[in-house]
This record gives C-alpha cells, sequence and structure tokens, in this order.
C-alpha cells in the first residue's frame, strides 16, 4: 500500500513541475523583452523614406538672377523708381537701357528693392531617405530639400526654385548622433546648378532630422545645414499632437553672417581656391554698391559692403519615446548688412524689421511656415506605428507574459506542496 501512495504523489506532482517550469519560462522571456529585446531594437530603421511640405504662404525673395543683370523684376518693372535714368521713351530710353545693360551709371542707381519680389506664394519641400552606407549600426540618410515659389513653378518645378541643398550624413541608429568621421556632404545652389556641391566630406556635430529613442527634456546640439553651424536646440514643454504625445524643442537663430560662415566651414575642410565655393558664395555678398541703393540710412553715396545674415526661429516637435519628429515650423529672415553690429542692431529693432517686412529693401528671403495637414497625418501615422510596435512588446506583452508566469508559478508551487502532503500522509 505504500508504494501505491507513493505512486500517486509522484504522479500529482508532475503538473506542478510543468507549471513551475512554464511560469519560469514567462517570467524569464518577459524580463528579456523588456531589458534585451525591446531596446536592441530601439535603432532608426533602415527603410526610411518621408517626404515633408510645408503649407504655401505669403513671403520675400530677391531675385539673385534680376539682382546681377541689373533688370528689375517684372513685379517692380512698372514701379517710377525701378526705369532707369531717361528710359521713359524714344532714343533716349534705348540708350538708357544700353548703359543699364553695360553695367553704367543707370543700373547702380536703381534701388535693390527693384528686384525684390515681396507677397509670392512659397512653400518648402524635403525628401528624406535612407540609402547606402548603412548597416546595424550606421545609418546614412539624404535629404534633398528646396524652398519653392508658386506662381512661376514650371512642369519640373525648376523655374520656381529659389534655393535647393541635397544633404548627406551617417548616423549612428540609436543615439542619431554624426558618426565622428568625415563622411557628411552638402550641396548648396540658389540657381538649381548641380554642380555647385561641397569639395569634399566634413565632420558635424549636433542632431538635425531625427532625436534620440526616449528624448528628454533638455538642450540638444543641433546642425543649421544653411550656415554650417552647430547650436543649442532648448526643451520648451511637453504637447500632444493629434493625440501623440510630443516634446516641443526650440532655437532661436542669429544673425548669423552666412558669407563668413560658410567661407570658413570650407575653408576648414579644403585647401586652395575652389571655383565651386566661389559660386557658393557669391549670392551672399554685394560690393561695390552705394548704401543709397539698399535704403540704408546715413550718406546715400557711401561705398558699403553688403553681407547676408540669417536669422531663424526653429521649432521642432518629437515623439519622446520614438524620437521621430512628428511637427515642425521655421521663421527664416535673411538680409544684407554693411556688418555685424549693424545686423544686430537691425534685427533687435522691431520697428524696423517690421518696417523692412511691409516695403523690403534688402531682404534675401523673408519665409515663415509649417508643416502642411498631409505631412502631418503622414509622419503622425508613422510615430504611432513605432510608438505602438514599441508599447506592444516593450510594456503589454511583457506584463501578460508576466501575469501568467506568476500565476502558472503560483499554481504550481500550490500542487506541488499539496502533493507531497498526500504522499507523506499515504505512507504514515
Amino acid at each position: 500500500m505504500a508504494g501505491q501512495s507513493s505512486t500517486t504523489g509522484r504522479k500529482t506532482s508532475l503538473p506542478a513541475i510543468i507549471l513551475i517550469g512554464l511560469g519560469a519560462f514567462l517570467i524569464t522571456l518577459a524580463l528579456a523583452l523588456v531589458f534585451f529585446v525591446v531596446p536592441s531594437q530601439k535603432k532608426t530603421p533602415l527603410d526610411i523614406n518621408s517626404t515633408t511640405v510645408t503649407e504655401t504662404v505669403d513671403g520675400t525673395v530677391l531675385v539673385a538672377a534680376a539682382l546681377a543683370s541689373g533688370t528689375p523684376t517684372d513685379m517692380n518693372a512698372d514701379k517710377p523708381e525701378c526705369r532707369p535714368a531717361g528710359g521713359d521713351e524714344g532714343d533716349e530710353g534705348e540708350a538708357a537701357e544700353g548703359e543699364a545693360a553695360e553695367g553704367g551709371a543707370a543700373d547702380a542707381e536703381i534701388p535693390v528693392s527693384c528686384f525684390i519680389d515681396a507677397d509670392i506664394p512659397m512653400y518648402s519641400q524635403r525628401r528624406v531617405q535612407a540609402v547606402e552606407p548603412s548597416d546595424g549600426d550606421v545609418i546614412t540618410l539624404q535629404a534633398a530639400q528646396s524652398l519653392l515659389r508658386e506662381d512661376i513653378s514650371g512642369s519640373d518645378g525648376v523655374e520656381g526654385l529659389i534655393n535647393a541643398s541635397v544633404d548627406r550624413i551617417t548616423l549612428d541608429r540609436v543615439s542619431s548622433e554624426p558618426v565622428d568621421e568625415p563622411t557628411s556632404t552638402l550641396q548648396m545652389t540658389t540657381t538649381g546648378d548641380p554642380e555647385q556641391d561641397a569639395p569634399t566630406g566634413f565632420v558635424r556635430e549636433g542632431l538635425q532630422y531625427k532625436f534620440p529613442f526616449d528624448a528628454e527634456q533638455k538642450d540638444y546640439d543641433y546642425f543649421d545645414a544653411s550656415t554650417f553651424t552647430t547650436n543649442p536646440i532648448s526643451f520648451v514643454g511637453e504637447t500632444e499632437i493629434k493625440g501623440i504625445k510630443a516634446y516641443e524643442y526650440r532655437q532661436d537663430l542669429g544673425p548669423i553672417d552666412m558669407w563668413s560662415s560658410i567661407r570658413d566651414h570650407f575653408s576648414s575642410i579644403s585647401t586652395g581656391y575652389d571655383q565651386r565655393v566661389e559660386s557658393i558664395l557669391a549670392s551672399y555678398r554685394r560690393e561695390g554698391q552705394k548704401a543709397g541703393v539698399w535704403g540704408l540710412e546715413g550718406d546715400p553715396e557711401r561705398d558699403v559692403d553688403m553681407r547676408r545674415y540669417y536669422t531663424n526661429t526653429r521649432q521642432v516637435w518629437v515623439n519622446p519615446e520614438t524620437g521621430q519628429i512628428i511637427d515642425g515650423k521655421e521663421d527664416i529672415f535673411q538680409f544684407f548688412a554693411p556688418s555685424q553690429e549693424e545686423a544686430d542692431e537691425f534685427f533687435a529693432d522691431k520697428a524696423a524689421v517690421e518696417e523692412e517686412v511691409a516695403n523690403p529693401t534688402r531682404t534675401a528671403v523673408r519665409f515663415q511656415s509649417g508643416w502642411n495637414e498631409e505631412t502631418h497625418e503622414a509622419t503622425g501615422a508613422a510615430a504611432q506605428e513605432t510608438q505602438d510596435t514599441l508599447n506592444t512588446f516593450g510594456r503589454i506583452v511583457p506584463i501578460v507574459l508576466g501575469v501568467l508566469g506568476v500565476l502558472s508559478l503560483v499554481i504550481g508551487l500550490v500542487l506541488g506542496l499539496r502533493g507531497g502532503r498526500g504522499g507523506r500522509t499515504a505512507r504514515a
């Protein structure tokens, strides 16, 4: 009889052993998901291919081709101050036009405002996609960005091009920081000429197209492609965009001397004369003109060396879990000034800036816009999908596995204890 009872006790302990083993396995699997599997998956995906487009807004642009040729834009051609002296009619008009074409005095008297188109529909678009080299640790992104005017856009969009760039950068897939190697390149153009590219690769610092996973409420370094400078972008606050948690970051830049910053950048990575660099720099400096044609105060006949200065208030909204930027806005103002001191004083004078916005005399670009609704929908959906995946395998699944594991373990232990007590009673 004692042997039979012992056999019965061993049979009742088998389910207990199975449940205890299953419970331990489920708990181990839950812990592995939380501490190993999900963290290892927090990497920028290798199939990035996204396009962001801003709302079309009224902006201002200095038409470089018109300024270079001394020919007022169509929007300004009928203004009295934009007509060459003596160029109203007849032979005198033809003579004046000829003098202007040859770069004579008549050309020099035309105010810069005659080459500035204001209140024109403008928008910006950017396509970011993953390219080679990319692997398990790094990803190379190529970002093609352009600023366009909608009123004169041709079938291929080139006619409406204001400026464009093609940026390539290799990032760490976890931190989203650029690798410490001279792999970055940045092609720049204000004419649509693809040959105006940077002569070589360079090392950059700062975030740009993506924040790290689990972004923090702190300042980050952020790279500005227009000036080749890295500056802090500050945490502002927490909000929600279309139901998705977002951190807002803001960066206030400028005035930054674009001619000097771009020249210094290229000088630091190359030696000797490079025609491509000169082509890039040409639109950022104007020499040999009088102060009067720029609408500057003081002696209108004094010679000035005008350089383009850049200001930008940049706002980005980031989903902290994924590091994805789900909304963006920029307030770009580029203008010419004879010195850094004058540029600082002008930009600090809000009344002067408002007057310049209303009646531009030295504006290069004025553009203030944010992402359009279609972009919001697309980026929001992508961020939500990534966030849901991380939430499912980083929280929901581990919790379910953990609960089932604990229940299985407890039931197994209870059955084991009961079976043990039953066996001892039978043997007695």
